[in-house]
């Protein structure tokens, strides 16, 4: 069984190095904390969910420096509105996987409940 502490530590966000054709290295992409989805969600309700506002602010919630801290904050989602879609849009969707965000994820999420459902004996 697990103690609290060992739990505690298996919570704390990953962080995942990328690779993003266009990019000359790679990036790292932070899975994020409740507060941070939370900021996300806020920050969609408030600009609406355009490509370039979604994918801006995915990116601006998820890419971090070596230590962890975020490359952006929510100031800058004007400045990455107005870069290559093509390449904000590569890197949010690779910050969408790592985050099991979107409509591929609630598919998947779907997928498996269906066969946890399915593989239940119906017995109690």
């Amino acid at each position: 069984m697990l103690s609290k502490e060992q739990l505690l530590a298996a919570l704390q966000p990953s962080v995942e190095e990328i690779t993003v054709k266009g990019l000359p290295d790679k990036l790292r992409v932070k899975v994020m904390d409740g507060f941070t989805r939370d900021a996300l969600q806020k920050t969609l309700q408030t600009l609406g969910t355009s490509d370039s506002i979604y994918f801006s602010a995915v990116v601006s919630a998820c890419v971090v420096d070596e230590a962890g801290a975020p490359y952006f904050s929510e100031a800058d989602l004007e400045t990455l509105r107005g870069l290559n879609a093509e390449l904000i849009r590569a890197i949010g969707l690779e910050c969408q996987r790592i985050n099991a965000l979107g409509q591929t994820a609630v598919d998947a999420a779907e997928k498996n409940s269906e066969a946890i459902q399915n593989s239940s004996s119906g017995t109690a």
